[in-house]
């Protein structure tokens, strides 16, 4: 095989790629980025001793090889015993009958082949790791079981209920259409504030940014540390209270702790024009002082989570001495302080994505937080994008109720200025760890100044945030006294993890001088919830003294738990 058939079978992946009807959430610049890749890799091809020459040529060989052989064993009937797939899209018994295990297969070894020979390019790194990840994107775009005429389960149903289930799925197509996101569960089935975020409580704190919502205590005595939860922007904070069963805060009332959280207001007119330094100080900063005024506290216990821990480092490497002292503790659950390696999102991270997406942005001021969802589900595009395409379209059928997929898909904007400086200033150039690299409020960043005592928890199934990557900011802080790597991922091991059930488990205590995968090989595994394990830190580092519960300030002009900002209903063009 020559380089020219190699360059016209890259034509061949790009066409096939475009002519997809429904190409989940792939842009037109992601579109370019994956037809530069293949161009790039031809080039690389058909330079003088290339190394990816062979690995091409043998997977190609391979492919057709396998590819004769499958479609002479069909000619020949020779598909009676067909092996079943291992892929759980083509589970169901309906994939091994008539012309169809074919047709899987055929998929299966021309999918396989399209991701073998964009991983073996040969591009430099990031190239590489583009490459890789659209053509699987276009492999999973592709699959038969995307389409009514190829899928066998589809054509079974559509028979038994006459078509209905057909016509049912067009109109869930359209319904989704007027609403610009595909649906992914029943979202008549809840109601912030009526069976989520249900926890009693009152907002205690507004400003045109925040509202600081104070939980009403549970036990007669509570630890006389408050502790606030500094949430992430992009989504809502009910994740620390969705239900009952797994409510976070909650359980930390039960245990006899006075909570408050922040509700950040969904970015719009007010708040549009705001960048990372209002976040700082409107947000973190002025919660901290009303927690503290509040609750009568000499100390608080910040606990945050993904792109709010972030924001509290940012925010402690420039906070006043003063108020820094009211810091007891922080805690960071799946959040980066290093971003060299920023996991798979890092495959939308380069100067001509941001400058294209800043080119979308245009006049709006806002950054979607539908955005940021659609490029989160492309990152598992099968279970978060496809598999509700053909359930909901294509079979007619409704998603059931789930509470953490309503939350998912209860998304914020962000302005444009704060969502810019974190992807082009953290994101692209990781200069959040660099000494004095960047300046917020008007001051060097130096997160190695951060001297309160830290406590660092992450996931092994986290594919935002790394669990090596979050061990990496132990070396770049000088008080750090704890490091948690839970079992579970990026929601499911950190703020879902209530102990009554869990059937997780965590590492902890291991010997932190050396690299991460050492002390993973030290640490102690503990069975169960990561919480308790955390409460007793805390003890241990900001104290375990009680006093009375107090109860929540009687103010005519304050709403009740969960408040108004996250009940606000904000375009997503801003």
């Amino acid at each position: 095989m020559d380089q020219d058939v190699m360059k016209k079978l890259s034509e061949m992946m790009l066409a096939a790629t475009r002519s997809h009807p429904l190409f989940a959430g792939m842009e037109p610049s992601q579109l370019s980025d994956l037809a530069d890749g293949w161009a790039k890799a031809a080039q690389a091809m058909a330079a003088p001793n290339a190394e990816a020459w062979g690995e091409w040529v043998r997977t190609w060989s391979s492919y057709q090889s396998e590819m004769t052989n499958l479609w002479l064993s069909g000619l020949q009937g020779k598909q009676a015993h067909v092996e079943p797939s291992r892929d759980r899209r083509f589970g169901d018994e309906a994939w091994n009958e008539g012309i169809f295990p074919l047709m899987r297969q055929s998929y299966e070894l021309a999918s396989k082949a399209m991701v073998d020979l964009a991983d073996k390019a040969g591009l430099p790194a990031h190239e590489q790791r583009k490459l890789s990840f659209y053509a699987r994107v276009t492999a999973d775009n592709l699959s038969p079981s995307n389409f009514v005429m190829t899928n066998p389960e589809v054509l079974k149903l559509a028979r038994e209920t006459g078509g209905k289930s057909l016509v049912d799925g067009f109109r869930n197509m359209l319904a989704d259409l007027e609403k610009g996101y595909i649906t992914t569960t029943d979202e008549t089935a809840f109601r912030v504030g009526e069976n989520l975020a249900t926890t009693p409580g009152a907002v205690v704190y507004r400003n045109e940014l925040i509202e600081l919502i104070q939980y009403t205590p549970v036990t007669p005595k509570v630890r006389a540390v408050p502790i606030l939860i500094v949430p992430p922007c992009v989504n809502k904070f009910y994740i620390f209270d969705i239900n009952e069963k797994k409510s976070m805060i909650r359980y930390l009332l039960e245990k006899g702790n006075s909570v408050f959280i922040i509700s950040w207001r969904n970015a719009g007119p007010e708040t549009r024009d705001y960048d990372w330094n209002d976040y700082i100080t409107r947000g973190v900063m002025s919660a901290m002082d009303a927690t503290a005024d509040i609750a009568k506290a000499e100390k608080l216990d910040l606990l945050s989570w993904c792109n709010g821990g972030t924001l509290l480092l940012a925010a402690l490497a420039v906070m006043p001495t003063a108020q820094k002292s009211l810091v007891g503790s922080a805690t960071f659950l799946s959040s980066l302080l290093d971003f060299s390696d920023p996991g798979e999102v890092k495959v939308f991270i380069d100067q001509p994505q941001i400058a294209a997406y800043k080119q979308r942005l245009g006049a709006a001021k806002v950054a979607p937080g539908r955005d940021i969802a659609r490029a989160m589900a492309m990152l598992h595009v099968n279970e978060s994008i496809w598999g509700f395409v053909v359930n909901n379209y294509l079979k007619g059928q409704n998603p059931p109720p789930s509470d953490i997929l309503y939350w998912n898909a209860d998304t914020s904007n962000l302005p444009a200025k704060w969502y810019s400086f974190f992807v082009e200033e953290m994101y692209h150039a990781n200069r959040l760890k660099e000494p004095g690299a960047l300046t917020l409020l008007g001051q060097p960043v130096d997160c190695g100044k951060i001297d309160v005592p830290c406590c660092f928890v992450a996931a092994t199934g986290d594919h935002i945030v790394p669990w090596t990557t979050s061990y990496s900011s132990t070396k770049l802080l000088p008080n750090v006294t704890e490091f948690v790597l839970t079992s579970g991922g990026h929601v499911s091991g950190t703020v879902i993890n209530h102990p009554a059930g869990s059937r997780r488990h965590f590492l902890a205590g291991g010997d932190r001088s050396g690299p991460a995968e050492a002390w993973r090989a030290s640490a102690e595994r503990t069975e169960g919830s990561w919480w308790p394990h955390w409460l007793g830190w805390l003890d241990r580092t900001s104290g375990a003294d009680e006093r009375s519960a107090p109860g929540n300030p009687k103010d005519p002009e304050r709403a009740a738990a969960p408040g108004a900002y996250v009940l606000e209903e904000v375009p997503q063009d801003g």
